[in-house]
């Protein structure tokens, strides 16, 4: 049995910065030299990135250093910014949200009953809490409590291939399974501080948004 894509939804967050804005915030939590400030503004300029969407602004085209002050200047060279704690309550602050907007597009865009959707798979790598936003999502889109649930958690960018790969073995295992598949990645949560050149083109490259399909 072949899976078909019924529905395609995403969302990015209101808020977001270009990627000049970026930069100059940025130079102030990595860059020990003028060296490091060269290189940094090499990487920005050719990332391919005009503009990135970010939970921690409420605007487009806000200013990353007034973002509630969540990244705040080096207080020292071993200063690695916000806790991990503290992003992850960012991340159950805003994950939902995102979540919620790609799915409805998706359901939207197949023109799905949620009462047939049997299946929910969810993927993250850029944060957890439990219960998780598959539980809000079951709750807010108004799924079935039965909804077979399964997260795909750190896994990075494959992450959503491989959720893929298990929608299609809910389908072919069972002709009438309808499958919910959402991704939401808070890239900006988890802005490397110090010196590091794959941290750096990490800084420069990712972003914040959600992704959703409907599968049969």
């Amino acid at each position: 049995m072949t899976m078909l894509i019924t529905g395609l939804g995403t969302a990015v967050p209101a808020g977001s910065v270009t990627q000049t804005l970026a930069y100059q915030a940025t130079q102030q939590l990595c860059c020990d030299s003028d060296e490091h400030r060269r290189v940094m503004e090499l990487i920005y300029q050719g990332a391919g990135v005009n503009e990135r969407g970010t939970v921690l602004l409420q605007e487009p085209n806000g200013l990353p250093t007034l973002s509630n002050g969540f990244f705040r200047p080096r207080s020292d060279e071993d200063d690695r910014g916000p806790s991990t704690h503290a992003r992850m309550e960012k991340y159950e602050e805003h994950a939902l949200a995102l979540a919620m907007e790609s799915c409805e597009a998706a359901l939207s865009h197949a023109d799905q009953d949620v009462a047939e959707i049997t299946h929910l798979i969810t993927v993250s790598c850029s944060g957890f809490y439990a219960p998780g936003w598959d539980i809000g999502l079951i709750q807010e889109l108004g799924l079935s409590p039965d909804t077979a649930r399964t997260h795909i958690g750190f896994m990075g960018c494959h992450g959503s291939f491989n959720a893929l790969r298990v929608a299609k073995g809910f389908v072919e295992a069972d002709p009438k399974a309808v499958v919910l598949i959402c991704s939401v990645e808070l890239c900006s949560l988890h802005h490397h501080y110090g010196w590091s050149t794959d941290k750096v083109i990490a800084n420069a490259l990712f972003a914040d948004g959600s992704a959703a399909v409907v599968c049969r």
